[in-house]
């Protein structure tokens, strides 16, 4: 396992990647959780030949256990597409991205969602960008690894094959609750965890891990499903409490891999995915580093989009718990409303809003007001590994200041907002991602004074009905 910095720090949740290596026997076999019938779930005493020897001198338990309904569930039991392949280079973040998106995918829409690493690492990593990520050639892009946030930013940009990403729900990771009700009725949960071999063993078929202060955080699995009663004692390291996650480890293809409710975990992210859509118009990199303007208790913020089509739905990002938001289609002059429909974000992170009715359009404005603060891009950051560009033209992205709209790329647009950062991964009290920081470094990333970019808002199109 390997956990990388691009450069000195790249931004926010960017500064520290989470990147494993291969450690697993060389091919991409896959196996569906069905087929893999753990000796702890079927009742079986067979143990590996790792810790054969040491059950036969009682120095593990018998593997008897067998869970009951009670406290116990497991998602892949209820899917027929789920597969856990093995990962190939430092990727395991985008097979864990993956692996939210599908499950979340089949439990919509019962289809089966085949999306290749290959090409979610080339919309990410890949050349030809002028905004984004942008990493340098002499890096190997698939071992530098990555964050779920990249995940967000990129793939909620694009119809790839007809499917877009249509959400992100960032969940606090120390809320165990939370996490139980995404799995249970989004998909899967993606989160980073310590996976150091010295914490890890074998309970039968289950791959098991419990750490109690976490060295770093350098792997990413997928939460699929949980046990409440799995026994404290069947961990290599003996947990203070029963109870473990079920999670798909794309560095393991034996079964699943069983981590203590007692080991922290770091940035749970559920991500969903739609075919509805056939085209996001947008202008933002993404809304990576939490930064976001009011004018006041509030704000309004619009795109001006060029093109003619069947607006279906509106893509945004919210930095806060939850906020009201409201949206017009206007044309692109400002002065004529075609449409307006109120929303909840309910949720940190990212969001596509449906239009109760799709509006036809040709030269259109969307404006949103935000109850507590307007999503927008922060500024480009350069380190020795890459960088993160944003860019800003006229005409795109304006704001609703001293009773008008103002372009986000006037120079005297700044002195009518008040520009602020949220709740980052990295500005958490529990990140792991703390230990890595300068105080300078932090005290820099957390300023709030910044020249904001595009807002942060997309247009989500569909195809007329033959």
């Amino acid at each position: 396992m390997k956990i990388l910095a691009i450069g000195a720090l790249f931004l926010a949740g960017m500064l520290l990647l989470n990147g494993c290596a291969d450690q697993s026997s060389q091919g991409s076999s896959t196996s569906t959780p069905s087929s893999v019938e753990s000796p702890a779930a079927a009742g079986s005493s067979a143990v590996t030949s790792e810790t054969a020897a040491a059950a036969e001198s009682g120095a593990v338990p018998e593997y008897d256990y067998v869970h009951g309904s009670d406290g116990y569930y497991n998602l892949a039991e209820e899917l027929s597409y789920f597969k856990m392949p093995l990962q190939h280079s430092g990727t395991c973040w985008l097979y864990a991205a993956r692996a939210s998106m599908e499950t979340s995918y089949e439990k919509q829409t019962g289809k089966e969602l085949n999306m290749e690493i290959s090409d979610m690492l080339e919309s990410i990593y890949g050349d030809g960008k002028q905004e984004g990520i942008i990493i340098r050639d002499s890096i190997d892009k698939a071992n530098i690894g990555g964050f779920q946030g990249f995940v967000t930013e990129r793939l909620s940009r694009e119809c790839k094959d007809g499917i877009t990403l249509t959400s992100s729900q960032m969940i606090d990771p120390t809320d165990r609750e939370a996490i139980k009700n995404a799995v249970r009725t989004r998909g899967g949960v993606a989160v980073s965890i310590c996976d150091k071999n010295v914490k890890k063993g074998m309970f039968g078929g289950y791959l098991t891990v419990n750490y109690d202060h976490p060295e770093e955080y350098d792997h990413y699995v997928t939460i699929i499903g949980w046990d409440d009663h799995f026994p404290k004692e069947y961990f290599k390291v003996p947990a203070a409490e029963d109870g473990a996650w079920i999670t798909y480890n794309s560095n393991f293809d034996r079964g699943y891999y069983c981590i203590s409710y007692c080991s922290p975990l770091d940035h749970a992210v559920s991500h969903t995915v739609s075919d509805k859509y056939s085209e996001v118009l947008s202008y933002d990199a993404g809304n990576e580093p939490d930064c976001y303007i009011t004018t006041g208790s509030s704000a309004k913020t619009a795109n001006v989009f060029h093109k003619k089509g069947k607006l279906a739905a509106v893509g945004t990002f919210n930095d806060f718990d939850e906020q009201d938001i409201t949206i017009e289609i206007m044309t692109a002059d400002f002065k004529t409303v075609l449409y307006t429909q109120k929303a909840k974000l309910d949720h940190y992170g990212y969001h596509t809003v449906e239009l109760a009715q799709p509006v036809d359009a040709e030269d259109f404005a969307v404006a949103v007001t935000y109850s507590k603060g307007a999503p927008v891009e922060g500024e480009s950051i350069d380190t020795a590994a890459g960088s993160y560009r944003t860019s800003a033209e006229k005409g795109q992205s304006f704001v609703f200041a001293d009773g008008r709209w103002m372009d986000m790329t006037d120079s005297g647009t700044k002195a009518f907002i008040k520009t602020e950062k949220g709740q980052s991964v990295l500005f958490r009290d529990n990140s792991a991602l703390k230990n890595y920081i300068t105080d300078s470094d932090k005290e820099a990333m957390l300023g709030t004074d910044y020249a904001p970019g595009n807002c942060c808002i997309r247009a989500l199109l569909v195809k007329d009905a033959d």
